[in-house]
């Protein structure tokens, strides 16, 4: 009888170790795919307006799970994108321009990335921003000043993620032409420490990305990753997109070609990040046309879905940008036919041809936009930006900061006024924003809740607890 017991306490023991020990990816019940569609500045008129303009759902606004949340930093209502993007990726509020990590700058927050890397599971970042942007960065780095941005590509160094996909090749190239690839030569690098990070990654066992056609011919095998820095900066607005550079949608459809084959899943986070900057400068075109390039992207995942559906697909956005609005003043109507009928985003028309010759700037407008009825005031408005161009003031716009040009800045007011598109301010605003889920643990995103509770919630589908850690201080 006593042996029976002792076999009996015995056994229970092995039971609780095994339950305590085993590996906590074997024990997750979670989707063995999330792909994060995180459009920067999106929010609720972000997703419409663009319906609107093309006269459909957007494909986005179709999946079956809705939500809401807020987005507030811990040192202020209107949040930036590194707090916001902490909050998301981790768990965790932090204040404005940190990257996840505590607002003391003593704690590191294990990101999602991380934690599916440690699970075993694939991981990507791809977007049309830098690829060291605070969005990105709020996935693979850990650093108290965002702008830190060669500090953050070292950083992603150490990941060992298998696809990096966006812009910002500068932060990844020496200064010095000598100490640059022969293909990186004719473009300006950051790096005053003369390293080509981009070599770097060759030699971890990345193939090295720079155009579309590097893209689309990857011959792509089982033990593929990718680093792909296809532009200076940050890529162009979509409608304005040069042919030798991808789009949204074609670095998605690839990521997930790569990230598919590892058997036991991945994490793939996606930035519109340009819907942003286009809201920034309250440029309506080059909002609509970012938004549909990610909502072709989010396409791309949905398709993605019926070949694999054990993938979760969340979108939403990391704050809103610009206080977009459906109707301006007394007006109880809008013209979206006006957006639909201009191809290239017209902010664009503000930083090119006609800066060098402004008494063609009328001209210019029609010829890009094709409205041939301007008003007297419309005409008075592109004056003013000739006048202040020839006057030597030409960057002086009153939105200095995120569209300085006194052309940019009359065109996008000319263009927004006539569709009856408004907007509150160049900066964020604390609006909450909307969520769509879709696939299995998407009914867990449903209601009314907190950015933070984005990543709780997928950590906790996984049946994982994301980590933190005593952060070691990084020297610029």
């Amino acid at each position: 009888m006593q042996k029976r017991f002792k076999l009996g306490v015995t056994l229970i023991a092995i039971f609780l170790a095994l339950i305590i020990w085993l590996p906590q990816q074997i024990l997750a019940a979670g989707p063995k795919n999330v792909i994060f569609f995180i459009g920067d500045g999106m929010a609720v008129n972000q997703r419409r307006i663009p319906e609107e303009v093309h006269g459909r759902k957007l494909f986005m606004n179709t999946l079956p799970v809705v939500g809401i949340y807020t987005t507030y930093a811990s040192n202020t209502i209107v949040t930036d994108s590194a707090a916001a993007g902490t909050a998301m990726a981790t768990g965790h509020k932090t204040i404005t321009r940190f990257v996840s990590i505590g607002p003391k700058r003593k704690i590191a927050y294990e990101t999602l990335a991380e934690a599916a890397k440690r699970m075993g599971k694939s991981v990507g970042i791809v977007t049309t921003t830098r690829i060291t942007h605070a969005t990105p960065a709020s996935f693979g780095a850990h650093i108290r000043n965002r702008d830190w941005e060669n500090k953050i590509a070292e950083q992603y160094l150490e990941k060992d993620f298998e696809v990096w996909m966006g812009g910002g090749r500068r932060h990844f190239i020496a200064k010095k032409v000598e100490n640059r690839q022969e293909q990186d030569k004719k473009m300006k690098g950051k790096r005053s420490d003369q390293r080509d990070l981009l070599k770097e990654f060759a030699d971890k066992g990345y193939a090295i990305l720079r155009t579309k056609s590097d893209l689309l011919g990857l011959a792509i095998e089982k033990d593929t990753k990718v680093f792909a820095a296809f532009t200076y900066s940050h890529l162009d607005f979509y409608l304005d997109m040069p042919e030798e550079v991808p789009n949204l949608t074609q670095m998605t459809e690839v990521a997930l070609k790569i990230l598919k084959q590892n058997p036991k899943g991945f994490f793939l986070m996606v930035e519109g990040g340009r819907i942003d900057h286009a809201a920034h400068a309250n440029a309506a075109v080059a909002a609509v046309g970012d938004t549909i390039d990610f909502d072709n992207a989010v396409k791309q995942a949905m398709d993605f879905s019926k070949e694999d559906p054990d993938t979760l697909i969340l979108v939403g956005g990391d704050h809103e940008t610009g206080g977009m609005s459906m109707g301006i003043h007394s007006d109880y109507f809008m013209r979206p036919e006006v957006i639909k009928g201009i191809s290239k985003t017209v902010v664009a028309l503000g930083y090119g041809e006609v800066l060098k010759t402004p008494e063609k700037a009328v001209e210019i407008f029609i010829a890009q936009t094709g409205i041939t009825d301007l008003t007297e005031e419309e005409i008075k408005q592109i004056e003013k930006a000739i006048e202040m161009t020839k006057a030597g003031e030409g960057y002086r716009s009153p939105n200095r900061t995120y569209n300085p040009s006194w052309f940019g800045f009359a065109f996008v007011n000319i263009i927004n006024k006539r569709a009856r598109i408004g907007w509150t301010t160049y900066a964020h605003t604390g609006h909450p924003v909307l969520l769509t889920a879709g696939g299995p643990g998407s009914e867990k995103f449903g209601g009314f809740y907190d950015n933070t509770d984005l990543a709780k919630r997928i950590a906790d589908l996984w049946g994982v607890t994301l980590k933190t850690w005593t952060l070691k201080r990084v020297k610029r």
